[in-house]
């Protein structure tokens, strides 16, 4: 295949997905991994594509782009609301659980003051202050605190999680798709997503369908590894989804 159509079919393919790595476009060529390396290197140089460890992103792409707390709580608030009220009707009495910062998941926290010896874990200090709120008994991660997300992260948060054993572990995440799993924007923040799972012996993530689709910079976990709550997919899109993960929808 002559080159430029080995860039045509790498930013026609970027424009569909915004990030493809080198081993899908090797595939997709039908060339080596070195020829796909240079033409990367090569289109990037146009300005036309962003080099990243194992592949590629468009030059236009969203993912590193991360809204404010204050913009997401008002971001599909009915929806949120439906899917953290389900969440909770999971949670028992005497558990451990682990809430992370994600706007939908701290709407879960109403719903906590109706449990009996409940203990919670979170990075999220606006969390922590609601907690307090309702009296229930928390420990809130010491750690780098992100303006964005309030929520802390780093090395000590990460020591303390990988020693907690937790029963249930809930999470929002940026984007979700088959190929690429659950992504967030931030590596620190993902890091500690990635450990609460794995502390978890029920691992959640709560999104509703806007997220469907979404890539973003860093991946946490494969679909497998945590129950999707969401508010309504697609018959299409839930059939594709059913043969990765558990999905439960609450406007199904």
């Amino acid at each position: 295949m002559i080159t430029e159509r080995r860039h045509q079919l790498i930013l026609q393919e970027l424009q569909k997905k915004q990030v493809v790595t080198i081993k899908d476009l090797v595939k997709l060529t039908n060339t080596s991994i070195s020829t796909i390396r240079r033409d990367l290197m090569q289109l990037e140089k146009q300005q036309l594509l962003i080099r990243v460890h194992g592949g590629c992103k468009s030059i236009n792409s969203s993912l590193h782009e991360e809204p404010k707390v204050a913009q997401r709580q008002q971001l599909s608030s009915s929806q949120k609301q439906k899917i953290a009220q389900y969440a909770a009707t999971l949670i028992q009495d005497n558990e451990v659980i682990f809430l992370d910062s994600g706007t939908t998941v701290q709407k879960i926290i109403p719903y906590l003051a109706e449990r009996q010896h409940l203990l919670v874990i979170t990075n999220s200090v606006d969390n922590g202050s609601l907690l307090a709120d309702y009296q229930i008994k928390t420990i809130i991660l010491g750690g780098t605190l992100r303006s964005l997300t309030k929520a802390t992260v780093g090395p000590s948060v990460d020591d303390y999680l990988s020693q907690c054993h937790l029963d249930r572990a809930f999470m929002g995440v940026n984007g979700f798709d088959v190929e690429h799993g659950y992504t967030t924007p931030d590596p620190d923040e993902s890091a500690v997503k990635q450990l609460a799972i794995n502390q978890s012996d029920h691992a959640y993530v709560l999104a509703d369908n806007s997220k469907y689709g979404q890539v973003r910079f860093s991946k946490f976990a494969d679909l497998s590894a945590a129950h999707l709550i969401t508010d309504h997919l697609t018959t299409n899109v839930r059939l594709q989804l059913a043969n990765y993960t558990k999905i439960t929808e609450v406007e199904k």
